[in-house]
């Protein structure tokens, strides 16, 4: 069973970003191993903003690859990685990184933007898993700095 989650914000200013989203997989490959499996999941995602500051989308679409490791039996990854790629309706871009935390949340920055996003660089996300569905997933995320 994978875990998801997703980012945003601007470093200093970005407390009004809090978000939910909504990811639908649209590929998944498993590598087996002896003692576990790696899997790389790729998300298509909607990002939305709860109170969005003047100028920032309300929603915007975004696609994700996630990469996790999970050993033999085990319902949480050991630990994984994901990317993923936002555009807003303006189009301006943001690229976010991702550390899946053993607690089950995963540690979201974002690394790169255009327009609007750029002055967000740096900007450090928390996201949590709300609920699955088959092949689906409803998370939320919430600034940490």
């Amino acid at each position: 069973m994978l875990v998801f989650a997703p980012f945003a914000a601007f470093a200093g200013g970005h407390s009004a970003l809090s978000a939910s989203g909504t990811g639908v997989r649209i590929d998944l490959k498993t590598i087996e191993g002896t003692s576990g499996n790696h899997v790389q999941a790729t998300t298509s995602d909607i990002w939305m903003y709860e109170n969005p500051p003047e100028g920032f989308p309300e929603a915007m679409k975004v696609n994700c690859n996630y990469f996790q490791v999970f050993a033999t039996g085990q319902q949480r990854p050991n630990g994984g990685i994901g990317v993923c790629q936002a555009h807003d309706p303006d189009g301006d871009i943001s690229l976010v990184n991702g550390v899946f935390q053993p607690d089950g949340t995963i540690a979201l920055t974002i690394i790169a933007g255009t327009g609007k996003w750029a002055a967000l660089t740096g900007a450090k996300f928390q996201g949590k898993t709300r609920t699955r569905v088959d092949g689906g997933v409803v998370y939320d995320f919430k600034p940490v700095n």
